[in-house]
């Protein structure tokens, strides 16, 4: 134990018992290279309040200490964005777990910021409900972790994201105190609407602690339409079809051929179009679609097949195997979707966007800072950006992580000032907010 961790592990002992702490080195996260690749001591000490209130205890000593904090989930993606540095304690929510109350009747969920999203989205089922959300590693996010990256996947396209379902929130501020918003109904008016501020907030500005979220029904039936499109003229007409119809598909992704080819649905660019709901109204959609996009190669997945056609999708783009791989999130006008696929793809990546957004994830597998910044360049001649997730350190250090608009680095600047005045967040450079 180093000289500098050791006052810090007598005095979190003293808080928290010989049980909620340790040290770094003792970690085994779903990437196990990502502390490295931070540049964390292996002695650095790590603390699980197992309540808010020792939570609050634990940032009121950091507070006192002057202690830099880094707030940790289930550190799935610890490595988004910039990479923090410089952290005296990680303080973590893996044993703020619980449910706290399933208002079924009312279809809400709250819910500690540590609960695993599987473990919630179980629970869930068993009342035939489930919240909308696909995150990136969903096996292993917490539900706080998913809130501070504004993680929201495919099913966005028809429930909104992640600050679109979140109806109360729980927050420890940098000094200890605990601040509440929101409520536990679907209407609710009171108080600031902290809930949007510290959604993707990368845990710059506090500490969530518990959350409460709106639920929907489980769909009766889902059923996947694939159409694949020989040219990118097609594709966009397809696009284009769909989204002026009277269709509502729960999700609907434009994908490379590679991406395709790697799902084993083909070697064409194509559609992925998702249909959830009644049986008899899920049935009568897929089979409007295919009359709305003659020439195109359709396939219909339904069942065990429809539902590890998604699972596959989201694995081929968050795959955890390398930690060279290069992961960004785009966002473009949705009319220029099947562009941004040829750019990308041109330039060696792979890449998926949503339709109705214009939001999508492009991959590669390799460090090539060359052909992140023509796909960046690309994205804003169209109106549009490309921050940077996942990256060697090496190539984050190169470019700018979080591509944002001028003036808004100064705006959170003053932000996270008014939040943490003695920068006890400080670990991460910049946030997005």
């Amino acid at each position: 134990m180093s000289t500098t961790s050791r006052p810090i592990f007598q005095t979190l002992e003293a808080i928290v018992g010989n049980t909620g702490w340790y040290a770094l080195d003792r970690c085994s996260p779903a990437k196990p290279w990502i502390f490295k690749q931070i540049g964390l001591d292996p002695e650095t000490p790590v603390v699980l309040p197992d309540s808010p209130t020792l939570l609050a205890e634990v940032m009121i000593c950091a507070h006192r200490e002057r202690w830099r904090v880094l707030p940790v989930g289930h550190s799935s993606k610890l490595g988004w964005g910039t990479l923090p540095r410089g952290a005296d304690l990680l303080v973590g929510t893996a044993r703020l777990d619980r449910l706290v109350e399933h208002a079924a009747g009312d279809l809400t969920v709250t819910a500690e910021a540590g609960i695993g999203f599987a473990v919630l989205q179980e629970k869930l089922a068993q009342a035939n409900q489930f919240l909308a959300l696909d995150p990136a590693y969903s096996e292993g996010a917490s539900l706080g972790g998913i809130l501070s990256t504004a993680d929201s996947g495919p099913l966005r396209h028809r429930y909104g994201g992640v600050r679109d379902m979140c109806l109360g929130i729980s927050v420890v501020r940098a000094d200890g105190k605990m601040v509440k918003a929101g409520g536990r109904v679907v209407k609710n008016v009171a108080g600031y609407d902290l809930m949007k501020l510290f959604t993707g907030a990368f845990g710059t500005l506090g500490i969530v602690s518990e959350l409460t979220f709106r639920l929907h029904p489980l769909p009766e039936a889902w059923r996947t339409v694939v159409l694949g499109a020989p040219t990118a003229e097609d594709l966009s007409r397809a696009a284009a079809s769909l989204l002026a119809s009277a269709l509502a598909p729960l999700a609907v992704e434009i994908v490379d051929e590679s991406t395709l080819a790697g799902l084993g649905l083909g070697d064409k660019s194509g559609l992925l179009v998702r249909f959830g709901g009644i049986e008899a109204s899920v049935r009568e959609q897929s089979t409007r679609l295919l009359a709305l996009a003659p020439g195109l190669s359709p396939q219909v997945l339904e069942g065990q097949e429809e539902g590890k056609l998604w699972e596959q999708l989201r694995s081929y783009f968050w795959r955890t195997a390398t930690p060279e791989a290069v992961v960004c999130k785009l966002g473009m006008p949705p009319a220029r979707a099947v562009a941004v696929l040829g750019c990308a793809r041109e330039r060696g990546a792979q890449v998926c966007v949503r339709g109705g957004n214009g939001v999508g994830i492009v991959r590669w597998e390799a460090p090539n800072a060359a052909a992140v910044v023509a796909v960046r360049d690309f994205c804003r001649a169209e109106g549009g950006y490309l921050t940077i997730l996942e990256a060697p350190a090496a190539l984050k250090d190169t470019l700018d992580v979080w591509d944002i608009a001028p003036g808004t680095a100064a705006l959170m600047g003053r932000l996270r000032r008014q939040f943490d005045p003695e920068q006890i967040f400080a670990c991460r450079p910049f946030g997005p907010g």
